[in-house]
């Protein structure tokens, strides 16, 4: 409490704060526009037993007010139709404006939930490239990624207080590490706060950052800054000091009416902040009943004083010939049109292989991936990946079969399936009449192809599934 106690004066409710800071968030659902719709989410999980509510500043985003079990636990979770996201953490995405055919960065994009979002707005037109530095949150976003379906990404490992000056980008999101105050309500540990100095270190970070997203945006386009903490030192004291610094180059926009928030202080414990800082938003627990952000819309006007040496980044085309040859087996093994993967290259980056709308992408130093994860390479050639058989496949006429729940139960346990076929290999595995799984056929047996932390996802389902039955 005392941590909190600081901000009295710059609250609108202190009362709703404090009611709202302790006491269990709810689910929020974003439907992903790329495989479904609104009305059909909410058809499909109020059929269920869950009760949702949209929220008035985007129609996609639901407020799960009743649930008879978690909504991560549904099928339609682990197929992708939706992002379980709290309210106030689609607002900054929301204020970046996406539009379609832009080239978007998210500059620590971990685990995913904005650089999803923005990948669902541009559609099929406009790519985003999600950089993260950590290895272990890396592995999460690619997770998100390939259980959505985003095709149109290439994701960079980098500081992003490093990445490379060469493409500029249309819009730029800048949500940055932060003492993540506004977290309270998931994680309790976060009330101890920062010291003084650690403060001082993250604003450090903060400004770092966010005057390399204002380097990497063209002229004329939008930088979103965002953290989910109250902390002005953190928020508007960065946000004033890094325009400040830019000297004329860089604008802080007005804030859309449609999203919600209030404004921006201008002044914090004797120190004056821009006038224009009424134009960023605080979004407080009580104003969504969900976590805290802090948001500012910025636009680069011109040449920045602050140096960043230009570097000319070659091309990394995709392989054609090899996506037209998958796109030929898989017609062969598994009765799809051959014409499903046209506009699609390949791109083996590793051990997997990515298939993306993406024709080229820059060569970014630390590139892991470009595309959906289709497939991975090994000894014995390419082994089919669920991510790209569910996102690709779901139309397969042969080699695809249905299970019950107690088959897939005994494939999970270890224990094959007899299942004699003319020729072995890769089987597509339905389950509800959606293709959930990929198996294997050797020797008149089926056998589960295990991938790590997604197929431990679907055994939960299944157990949740088994419990309910």
């Amino acid at each position: 409490m005392e941590l909190f106690s600081r901000y009295r004066a710059i609250v609108d409710d202190w009362d709703a704060f404090l009611e709202h800071l302790f006491k269990p968030q709810p689910k929020v659902l974003r439907v992903n526009r790329l495989k479904t719709w609104p009305e059909d989410v909410r058809r499909r999980l109020e059929g269920q037993g869950f009760r949702l509510e949209p929220y008035p500043f985007d129609p996609h985003i639901f407020r799960v007010v009743e649930e008879p079990f978690s909504p991560g636990l549904t099928l339609e979770h682990w197929l992708g139709f939706f992002y379980i996201q709290e309210a106030a953490a689609a607002i900054p995405v929301l204020a970046l404006e996406p539009e379609r055919g832009q080239h978007l960065l998210d500059l620590a994009a971990a685990p995913g939930g904005k650089t999803t979002q923005m990948a669902e707005i541009l559609g099929d037109d406009g790519w985003v490239v999600a950089n993260e530095p950590d290895g272990q949150r890396l592995q999460a976003l690619r997770e998100n990624l390939g259980r959505l379906g985003i095709a149109r990404v290439a994701v960079v490992k980098g500081d992003g207080r490093r990445f490379p000056f060469g493409l500029p980008f249309d819009g730029v999101l800048v949500d940055v590490p932060c003492s993540a105050e506004g977290n309270i309500r998931k994680d309790p540990s976060v009330k101890e706060g920062p010291s003084p100095k650690g403060r001082r270190r993250l604003a450090t970070l903060q400004r770092e950052l966010l005057k390399k997203g204002l380097s990497l945006v063209k002229e004329g386009g939008r930088v979103v800054y965002a953290t989910c903490t109250f902390a002005p030192e953190e928020n508007e004291g960065v946000v004033d000091q890094v325009v400040r610094e830019a000297r004329g180059a860089v604008a802080i926009e007005e804030w859309p009416e449609h999203l919600p928030g209030m404004p921006g202080i201008t002044s914090w414990q004797g120190e004056d902040f821009l006038p224009e800082l009424q134009h960023t938003r605080r979004i407080y627990p009580h104003h969504l009943d969900s976590g805290g952000m802090y948001v500012a819309r910025l636009q680069r006007l011109g040449p920045l004083p602050w140096h960043e040496p230009k570097q000319d980044l070659p091309l990394l085309e995709g392989d054609i010939q090899l996506a037209k040859e998958v796109a030929a087996e898989w017609a062969r093994a598994f009765g799809i049109d051959p014409s499903l993967l046209e506009g699609y290259v390949a791109y083996p980056l590793g051990k997997e292989v990515g298939l993306s709308p993406l024709e080229a992408v820059p060569r970014f130093p630390g590139l892991i991936s470009v595309g959906l994860p289709a497939f991975k390479r090994g000894e014995k050639g390419l082994r089919l990946l669920p991510q790209g058989a569910v996102h690709f496949l779901q139309g397969a006429s042969t080699r695809v079969f249905h299970l019950e729940l107690s088959d897939f139960l005994s494939l999970f346990e270890g224990r094959d399936l007899p299942l004699e076929l003319p020729e072995e290999g890769d089987v597509l595995l339905r389950y509800r009449g959606f293709v959930v799984a990929v198996g294997r056929v050797q020797r008149g047996r089926l056998h589960l192809l295990w991938e790590g932390k997604r197929t431990r996802d679907l055994l939960a389902l299944f157990e949740k599934e088994k419990g309910t039955a």
